[in-house]
């Protein structure tokens, strides 16, 4: 079996796992030894860069909240209270 006798990167790299890879590369499929058939890693990262997007928080400014003895805080993304953020 050849790259070129798949009909697309994605059937060659589940061939190629089905068969052994990556510890068994029976039929030469994974050239550089990543672990990926015919540059399966290559075709990734061209879609991933022609699908990526920006993305822009909808929040305009942060939430300030009040505490039980008055002292404003804002909340992290880990959840935790920042008391200097407001």
């Amino acid at each position: 079996m050849n790259c070129s006798d798949f009909p697309s990167a994605a059937a060659a790299q589940k061939f190629f796992l089905t068969s052994g890879g990556p510890r068994k590369d029976r039929h030469g499929l994974d050239g550089d030894g990543d672990g990926l058939a015919c540059e399966w890693g290559g075709y990734l990262k061209r879609v991933a860069s022609k699908g990526a997007k920006r993305f822009r928080s909808t929040r305009s400014r942060s939430r300030c909240y009040v505490g039980p003895r008055g002292g404003t805080y804002t909340v992290t993304a880990s959840g935790r209270k920042n008391y200097g953020g407001c």
